[in-house]
């Protein structure tokens, strides 16, 4: 284990680092009025040295921080306008996500992290952690990988299948059940797999660009096309329809084949809901003998 670490370490730099020879790191936060104080708090402290922060800002705002903070993110603090179409729908996460692929595609960093601006409504810091202390340690090769806890169910709906049509010019093959939610980390090498046309489609359908909505006849104040590709960005980036269980994905380390990040160090368990309950959905009995008469 020792010696594949420091096979690792030596390879993985050039390897991955291209002419730059070192793995750089970004972090795309796409932010709205959501209150900042995780990033001192929970990214700060696991955060290598050096990374970039890059925020798409939605709601006109310019989020200030720290010396800390911009000390730790020394590749950059950058604050981006990423406003709404003027009478369209919110682009949510997706308007900033493709802005910065289409805008940075030819200067993207060797790993981006994409969160949205309530990270841990979704994920945990812990195995955050877990992925950036590889990635510090020069021993992170995996091309995307989802950060979320939940999963989606497997889900087929003629609205999604219309917005995956538009994405990938053909219909759906099959239900998919993704990790949910939209927060990953992918590779510069394993987004420019696929050309900047197709990125700048993809923003195409949360611009403003397209006069109507894929789903919907009539007016949306909220982008159903965004919707649509929080189930579909792990096949963007060429993933299956329906990845393993991280905790049961062979093409994982070790270290990440987790759902917490922190599993075997745990002492307290009592912060997490290892059961929650399923809401009901109440509907009329149907006596199907009578249906049958």
């Amino acid at each position: 284990m020792a010696q594949a670490t420091l096979e690792a370490q030596q390879l993985y730099p050039a390897i991955l680092g291209g002419d730059r020879g070192a793995v750089s790191l970004e972090f795309v936060v796409v932010h709205c009025r959501e209150n900042l104080d995780w990033v001192e708090r929970d990214l700060l402290p696991i955060a290598p040295q050096g990374s970039i922060l890059s925020m798409y800002e939605k709601c006109g705002e310019q989020p200030d921080f720290s010396t800390e903070v911009k000390d730790r993110f020394a590749g950059g603090v950058f604050v981006h306008p990423c406003a709404d179409p003027v009478g369209g729908p919110r682009g949510d996460e997706c308007l900033g996500y493709l802005a910065h692929l289409v805008g940075r595609y030819g200067d993207l960093a060797t790993f981006t992290v994409f969160l949205q601006a309530d990270p841990d409504q979704h994920l945990h810091f812990s195995y955050l952690h877990a992925v950036l202390k590889m990635i510090a340690r020069s021993t992170y090769a995996v091309p995307f990988m989802s950060l979320n806890g939940g999963r989606h169910v497997r889900t087929v709906t003629p609205c999604l299948n219309a917005v995956h049509e538009a994405i990938f010019g053909e219909p759906m093959r099959e239900a998919v059940g993704p990790y949910c939610c939209a927060q990953f980390i992918v590779q510069d090498a394993r987004i420019r797999a696929r050309p900047l046309e197709f990125y700048q489609r993809m923003l195409s359908l949360v611009d403003g660009s397209m006069p109507y909505d894929l789903c919907f006849g009539g007016q949306v104040t909220r982008s159903t096309h965004c919707y649509g590709m929080e189930f579909t960005w792990h096949l963007v980036f060429g993933d299956d329809y329906e990845p393993p269980l991280r905790q049961d994905d062979a093409r994982l380390p070790m270290p990440l084949r987790l759902k917490f990040g922190d599993e075997h160090v745990r002492k307290q368990w009592n912060d997490v809901v290892l059961n929650p309950s399923t809401p009901k959905k109440i509907v009329e009995q149907v006596d199907y003998d009578e249906v049958v008469r």
